[in-house]
This record gives C-alpha cells, structure tokens and sequence, in this order.
C-alpha cells in the first residue's frame, strides 16, 4: 500500500516540474475538491462565522468568501510542495516584507522575539520567506495524528531553513528565545480549555494567551508579520508595530491587555482582506458552549 509520504513527495516532484502558471492551475483545482469535500455542516459553519463577525449581512456573500477562504488551501499546499525551488536569491521575487527594519534591529541586537502566528494567508509561504530572508525562525508545531503527513511537513517545513518543534515545554522555549530565535505561537484559534476572554469581532472570544505570556516572561515585544497574496504566486508581508502592554498594570492584566491588543490587529486584517482567514475553524465553540452570555458582549 502506496503510504502518504510518498504520495505527498510525488505530488511534489510533480509540483515543482510544471511551469508557474500550471502549478496555480494545479492549486485552485485542489482547492476547488477540499471545497467540494468539506461537510455541509462545516460550509455553514463558516458562513455563520463570518456573518457572526459582521463582515457582510449578505448570505451568499458569506458563501463566496468562504469558499475562496477554504479553496486558498489548495494553492497554500502547492506552493509548500514547490519548497524545494525556493533559495535566498529568488525568494525575493516571490515575496517582499514591509517593515522588515522592526525584525531588523532585533536581529542586530542579538534579541528574539515573539510572534502571533495565525492562519491568515499563506502562512506556510511566510515563516518559510521569514526564514530565507534570515531571520532565525522557530515554529512551535502541533504534531499530527498522521505520521506520515507529520513527518512530510517538518521536512518541507525545514527546508528554507526554519526550526521546527512540537508544542514544548517552557525551559526549552525560554532556551530558544536566549539564543536570538523569534518563536511563531498561534493566536487565532479556540485552545481548547485555556486562554483568557478578550473581544474579537465585537465578542468576547476564547484566545491563546502564548504570546503575551511570553513576551511579558522574557520581557521581549509581540510582533505581527501578517501576509496577503497581491497577485497569484506573489506575497507582501506586513511587519506590524511591537505590542506592548499599557503601562500601570499587575502581570494578569498586561497579559490580557496584549492578547486584547492582537486580537485588535487580527481583527482589522481579517476585514480588510476577509478571503483569507480560515473561517471553517469553530472560533466561538468554548464561548457557546460554556459561556453562551458572552455571545454579543464586547468587554
């Protein structure tokens, strides 16, 4: 029985031996299947999501933006599976950073840093562009269930020469740190039974509290790096302003004072470019389901 890492590197022999333009054929026609594939429950569930958030009050609106939300992944996967082509000569035809004197002086200075990693975009192309362009990146992983999709990612995931590591202790993201490393933690999705409520799209939302945690921990700033496709195969990445909590507050409250801070800034990208969140995820489970008085409450 053919395994999936082989069926996922023969997909990428054959990702990275067509041209550009048929390697985006390729892409939007996966896309196009993983959008045919999802549950029904799972397409409403986007659609509710983004009339929850209030981009649109127009159904079939919702509909569209979030079938271009979920057909971006086939692309997203395609263009991992070119990895292998990607160096530090022609990755900078392929993306461009704004603001990438924020990461500079950090990197001048010996310091690390934290970074709220979220699914907007193409965030496979960004840690690995963020990594080509020489920043000493760290992405903390959740290992999947599946061994050989695992094992395919982390290769593919190290290849422009990003450390991976699994959800790790706080000793071992502390060492990371000291060595200069900026260290990728998720922000935008619902951790389960953890996090703090803090608004997000005018609710109060469960969100991770990672970064701020961290940042408050090593005394080092929460930065964004936020990445849009401007045209098809192209990206800008956006390097946002360091978040920092105001000043006055006891530690429990500056952590919820940054979370608040990038939900904030998640929040205005997500309006601004609404085709490329992942909306199909259940963003408000914890809050309806435990906390169904949240919903609507915006402090």
């Amino acid at each position: 029985m053919i395994g999936n890492y082989f069926l996922l590197k023969s997909l990428s022999w054959l990702c990275c031996h067509v041209s550009d333009d048929t390697a985006s054929k390729i892409g939007r026609h996966l896309g196009n299947f993983f959008w045919f594939a999802v549950p029904k429950r799972r397409k409403q569930l986007a659609v509710q999501n983004i009339l929850r958030a209030g981009i649109t009050e127009d159904s079939q609106e919702a509909h569209r933006i979030a079938k271009e939300s979920a057909v971006r992944f086939g692309p997203l996967a395609v263009s991992m599976c070119r990895f292998p082509l990607l160096n530090k000569d022609n990755i900078r035809d392929i993306v461009t950073i704004k603001g990438a004197e924020k990461l500079d002086r950090l990197k001048a200075e010996g310091k690390g840093c934290i970074l709220a990693a979220t699914h907007c975009g193409n965030w496979e192309i960004e840690g690995a562009a963020l990594a080509l362009y020489g920043y000493p990146m760290l992405s903390v992983a959740m290992q999947q269930k599946n061994r050989e999709f695992d094992r395919f990612l982390t290769e593919y995931r190290s290849m422009p020469g990003q450390t991976i590591e699994y959800k790790t202790g706080v000793r071992d993201m502390l060492r990371r740190i000291k060595q200069g490393y900026f260290v990728g933690l998720l922000c935008d999705q619902d951790p389960g039974d953890t996090g703090i409520g803090v608004p997000f799209f005018g609710q109060m939302t469960l969100t991770p509290t990672g970064p701020a945690h961290f940042s408050l921990l090593c005394k080092l700033p929460v930065m964004t790096a936020l990445i849009h496709e401007t045209m098809p195969g192209r990206y800008e990445i956006i390097i946002g302003d360091p978040i920092e909590p105001d000043e006055g507050l006891n530690k429990k409250e500056a952590i919820r004072n940054v979370t608040w801070k990038i939900n904030q800034r998640l929040e205005n990208w997500i309006r601004q470019y609404p085709e490329e969140w992942f909306w199909l995820h259940n963003r408000w489970k914890w809050t309806d389901r435990f906390h169904p008085e949240w919903k609507g409450k915006s402090c």
